[in-house]
Formats: C-alpha cells, structure tokens, sequence
C-alpha cells in the first residue's frame, strides 16, 4: 500500500510541474499575441502571469524579454533596461542558447535606442560570437540585419565585409535584404544593392519595403531614368500611407488597451477600497466584542463580589445575632464558671448550633465528612467564638496544640495551607458561606 501511495505522490508531483510548465508556456503565447495585436496592457497582464507561473527556465526568460520590449516600444527605457538584464540573467541560467543568444542582442536594441553604441555593438557582438560558436546559423537572421546596420552607422565597413561573407541572405527576410542594399550602396555597388532592395520589394514588411523603395527611387534618380524613380517613390508613398494606417490602428489597439488597463485599475482600486473598508469594520467588530466581553465580564465580577459582600454582611449579622443569643443563656455562663464541658453540655451545644446557625455540625460533616469528634468540638467552640486559650483549658490541652490543630484542620479541609485565624473566619460565617 506504501509503494502505491508514493507512486502516487510521484505522479500527481510530476503532473503539477508539467502543468506548471505548461502554464506559462500558455500565458506566454497568449501575451506574445496580445502584443502582436498591440494590445499592450493584456499582453503584460499574460507575461507576468507566466513569470509567476514558472520557474526560471525558457518560458520565464522569454516572457521577461517581452516585457523589456514592450516597455521599450512606449519609450519607457529604465524600466525596459531592468526587464532585458533580467532576461540576460535567466537566460545565461539555462540551456537555451537561442534564448541566450537573443537576451544580448535585445540589450544591443536597447543600449541602440539609448544612443550608447560602443555598449550596442558590445552586446551584438557577443550575440555574434554566441553565434559561431555554437554553430547556430540559424539565428543569423533574428540578429544580423540590425547589426550591419550598426555597423554600417558607426562606419565599420570592413567588420560589414567580413560578416556579409559569413551571412548567407535569406530574400524572404525584408529587413536582411534592406540591410545588404544599404551595404552595397555604401560600397557604391549600384546593380548589387538594387538586386537586394528589389528582393526586398517582394516581402511584406511595410517599413523595409518603404525604405528599399526610397532607395531604389534615389538609384534610379542617380541613373537619371525619372520614369522609374518616380515608379518607385509613388511605390514609397503607398508604402507610407499603408504603415500610417497600420500605425493608426496600433495606436488604436493601444489606446484600447491602456483604457482597458486603466478601467481594470480602477476596479482593482474600487474593490481594494471596499477589502479595506471590511477588513477595517470586522477589525472593529472584533476588537468592539473584545471590549465588550471584558467589560461584561468586569460587570459579572463586580456584581458577584457586591453580592458575597452582601451576603458576607448577613452572614456577620446573623453571626452577631447568634453570638449574643448565646451569652445570654445560662449554658456560656456554666461554661465559663466551670471551665468545662460535660457530655450533656456537648449536646446542648450541639442542639443550638443547629437551631440558631442552620445545623452548624451537620453541615460541616458534610462539607468535610472525615472530621474526627475532637476536631468537630473545636469547630464548634470556634464557632461560639471561644478564645484558644478556652478552648485549650476546656479541651485539656495546651494553645500551642490547638493552634495546630486549627491549622491542620484547615490544610485537611481546603488541601492548602493556612493560619489558625483563616479557618476562625471560615467558621464564623460557615455555612452562609
């Protein structure tokens, strides 16, 4: 049964992490979507979901990574810098070498837009090197177009040389096209860079395929044939109408978004005043019954003492009562004038105790049922408030031994220690008490 169990626990664990995979890969996707869609808000909402979803591995790399772009699209740079070095740091944590490949040329966009490009051509490089050495010729086009063109810029043609060698275009990429036309013209190569911006014109990469019809209108200008270079720069216009209108329904779809984000703020706002104000009324609720139940149980206390006080008083009044009945009787009298107590009188007293204090003796022989007779007669005595000194002559024995027995009496009765004069005022108010 064990081994069942723990194959269980085993199987529910590996479904967990798979799921846990499998989430934000999912909230991943739907992000990179959404931010296709430019619908900025959603996307980011998705891409923090899968960094909460997953542990540092690819999904939470790239997801880091769509943020940084995000943030740099809206031209919030610092925070893009914060989200592109921690994608660098996920991504060196992993074996995703496209990931690690891809987090330092997306600092080289960065560090491009921020204007630092000794830091730019850093970070590409690295992407660069990343590149030969794990022979990954694949990634040459999500890196290279953008830095030739950095090259190109800052006018390291011989490094645009080497590399071009090395690059094998793909036509189909608009960008890597645009990228070698620029080269070409650069070497003041005409037929070969207007071989490239041609094959540029055939993808549909409306920003590529304005600029390589700017530049083919401007080679053709430089050969003096106007038709063809007004061909091209009426193509151009086309090309910028078409991404001023795509651009509009960007901003459309961002515009969309924010509002959307901004409307989910406010409710998130609203419903966090509304938690604080519950959580502040049940505090209150809490600490008001608080208060309440100490004060009622002050109240209770209060009004129990008040009543053993009153019943305290009565007890000592109708113990005064008691007494002065009794030294107005001839019993206390002979008592006194003989200094003992005979069996006949032991009855007497017994009898008064019982008429006057409420069967004095049987209660206490309920109340304690192991008392012995001589302890019952010294109760008696006290309870008739007879000194020690007269209990001991009446008695027989010295005040020092009835002093302990009063004590041991009261340790017996109450199963703690006390003084002789402790178990007088029990007697005395016994057993109103």
């Amino acid at each position: 049964m064990k081994i069942i169990y723990t194959l269980l626990y085993i199987y529910v664990g590996t479904w967990l992490i798979a799921c846990s995979d499998n989430k934000a890969e999912q909230y991943y996707q739907e992000g990179r979507e959404l931010a296709e869609q430019h619908r900025t808000a959603e996307a980011m909402r998705k891409f923090h979901l899968a960094i909460d979803a997953g542990d540092d591995g690819k999904y939470v790399a790239l997801a880091t990574t769509g943020l940084g772009h995000l943030y740099m699209n809206q031209l919030e740079l610092g925070q893009a810098r914060d989200y592109f070095i921690r994608a660098q740091q996920l991504a060196d944590g992993s074996d995703d070498i496209a990931c690690r490949i891809l987090a330092r040329r997306d600092l080289g966009r960065l560090c491009r837009a921020e204007g630092q490009l000794e830091n730019a051509l850093y970070w590409f490089s690295s992407a660069d090197s990343l590149i030969t050495e794990s022979v990954a010729d694949s990634l040459y086009e999500l890196v290279y177009p953008e830095y030739l063109s950095l090259l190109i810029t800052t006018g390291k043609s011989d490094k645009v040389r080497q590399l071009m060698h090395r690059w094998h275009v793909d036509f189909r990429s608009g960008p890597s096209c645009l990228v070698a036309g620029k080269f070409y013209l650069k070497l003041g190569q005409s037929d070969s860079a207007a071989y490239y911006l041609e094959r540029c014109l055939e993808n549909d990469h409306l920003n590529a395929h304005a600029s390589a019809a700017m530049l083919l209108s401007e080679v053709a200008s430089d050969a003096d044939d106007s038709e063809l270079a007004y061909a091209y720069a009426m193509e151009c216009a086309v090309m910028v109408d078409s991404a001023k209108q795509v651009m509009q329904r960007e901003n459309a779809n961002l515009v969309a978004s924010l509002s959307n984000q901004m409307e989910m703020e406010r409710q998130n706002s609203r419903l966090q005043l509304w938690l604080s104000v519950l959580l502040a009324l049940f505090v209150g609720l809490i600490v008001a019954t608080i208060y309440f139940v100490r004060w009622r149980m002050e109240r209770l206390r209060r009004q129990q003492e008040a009543e053993q006080e009153v019943r305290r008083q009565q007890a000592r009044s109708r113990q005064d009562e008691l007494m002065e009945l009794f030294r107005n009787t001839a019993l206390y009298r002979q008592i006194l004038a003989e200094g003992t107590i005979s069996e006949k009188q032991w009855m007497e007293i017994e009898l008064f105790l019982d008429e006057h204090a409420n069967h004095f003796s049987a209660s206490l022989n309920a109340f304690y049922p192991k008392i012995k007779l001589q302890e019952l007669q010294t109760c008696q005595l006290l309870k008739l408030e007879f000194t020690n000194q007269q209990i001991a002559a009446i008695l027989c024995k010295t005040q020092q031994a009835i002093t302990n027995l009063r004590k041991r009496l009261y340790q017996k009765m109450f199963d703690r220690e006390g003084t002789a004069e402790e178990l007088n005022q029990f007697l005395r108010l016994f057993p109103e008490k």
